[in-house]
């Protein structure tokens, strides 16, 4: 099956991690929120970078963001698949910014590009991979966080920074590319009531697992056959046009297949961001596709599974720039009547870029697909602890279920 990494829920949290630059450097900070021009409201995974560096960030679901740099920012660039970019000028100690971003409407003929072959796009694009992604090995800093929730309240929320390498995607395969765990913490843990030891795939290897460019296992031109392509209407990342390709599956298989969109720049035929869904139905394949382990007796079904992988342009080579995997399920115990509706969320960004200068992660120190980083991560609650880091800004609601387990520790 596709979906390889792994987030195990309650005190078992699987996942996969990126790393983080000499703290001491980045002494400049830039904060701030990304809106909507027209309503105003927050506008969540804007892509926010400082132009000349190799450092960005993403807003969070209240559209904020927190940049730091080793130099003065001069300004700063924003970025959001609809919208226009946004270039912003970044006045000295200026703090709390506020970012107006327009939407992006299309001047192109779309009855040129909605007609266009979507299977002969795709193929053009599989064929440009070696072209339009890095052909040396790369270092990269990440910011790792995961969620859970339970029905509607937060049970879980660890973080992470750590170092993902990568190797040529002019290779044949993805082995090589792992990651390494440098600072983690666990914000808040279940209570013994909470606790429910199920394993299910997704959370962070998944910047190497789920990287669709590199791994081909759904660009496999045999893959593709179990799909019918459509043409949807083109949107722009940025002022650069982008095919939409709809996947609809079409065959039956063993496993379950995706259903979403994938994105191509209409120029380099790179691919830019995939945004799919596992197919769920079939109940039976797709518990089978993402349970790895559960309590005898404990009832599973998944409702959704949910993936986004990112790739950003630096010119005309794309890199990783966010995944974020979405895992809904219930969970009941033969003896209950009652449901219980869980949410597994984690996200990754890329932080920062280096070349690797031969440092390469070995098999010893990579963390683990079937690692939890529970197993690794330690309660701090030291407001100090990430300050001199690029992370993604906790939301309010984050924030709110944070203090109130830290009330709760300070009580025992």
């Amino acid at each position: 099956m596709r979906l390889k990494a792994s987030i195990i829920l309650a005190l078992l949290v699987s996942f996969n991690i990126f790393a983080q630059t000499d703290p001491l450097t980045l002494q400049y900070a830039v904060s701030g929120t990304v809106i909507d021009s027209e309503n105003s409201h927050a506008l969540q995974f804007v892509v926010v970078t400082i132009p000349g560096l190799k450092i960005a960030t993403v807003t969070n679901a209240d559209g904020g963001f927190v940049i730091k740099s080793h130099t003065r920012p001069q300004e700063l660039e924003f970025t959001l698949l609809g919208y226009k970019s946004a270039r912003v000028a970044v006045e000295p100690g200026a703090q709390g910014i506020t970012v107006r971003m327009e939407r992006n409407n299309l001047t192109l003929n779309e009855a040129v590009v909605v007609s266009g072959n979507p299977y002969t796009i795709m193929e053009t694009a599989i064929s440009r991979i070696k072209d339009n992604y890095p052909s040396s090995p790369e270092l990269f800093d990440c910011f790792y966080r995961e969620t859970i929730q339970k029905r509607h309240r937060y049970i879980f929320i660890s973080e992470a920074v750590s170092r993902l390498y990568k190797t040529s995607y002019r290779r044949e395969t993805f082995d090589g590319d792992r990651v390494t765990v440098d600072k983690s913490r666990i914000l808040m843990s279940p209570s013994s009531r909470d606790t429910l030891s199920v394993k299910v795939v997704g959370g962070p290897t998944q910047a190497v697992n789920l990287d669709f460019v590199k791994n081909n296992d759904l660009l496999d031109r045999r893959d593709l056959e179990n799909y019918v392509l459509k043409m949807e209407a083109p949107s722009m990342i940025g002022d650069r046009y982008q095919f939409a390709i709809r996947m609809i599956p079409a065959k039956e298989t063993p496993y379950p297949l995706y259903e979403g969109l994938v994105y191509i720049d209409r120029e380099t035929y790179a691919f830019t961001r995939f945004d799919l869904n596992l197919d769920m139905s079939d109940l039976d394949k797709a518990t089978k596709a993402i349970l790895i382990s559960k309590p005898a007796g404990l009832r599973f079904k998944p409702t959704e599974v949910a993936l986004r992988f990112d790739y950003s342009m630096d010119g005309n080579i794309c890199r990783t720039s966010y995944v974020r995997t979405v895992i809904r399920f219930q969970c009941d115990w033969k003896r209950r009547l009652i449901k219980t509706d869980f949410t597994a969320v984690s996200e990754l960004v890329t932080t920062d870029r280096h070349d690797p200068e031969g440092q390469v992660i070995t098999r010893k120190e990579a963390f683990g697909r079937r690692d939890a980083l529970s197993d690794k991560a330690d309660f701090d609650f030291d407001p100090e602890f990430w300050k001199d880091y690029n992370i993604i800004e906790p939301t309010e609601s984050l924030d709110r279920a944070i203090s109130r387990i830290k009330k709760q520790t300070e009580r025992k």
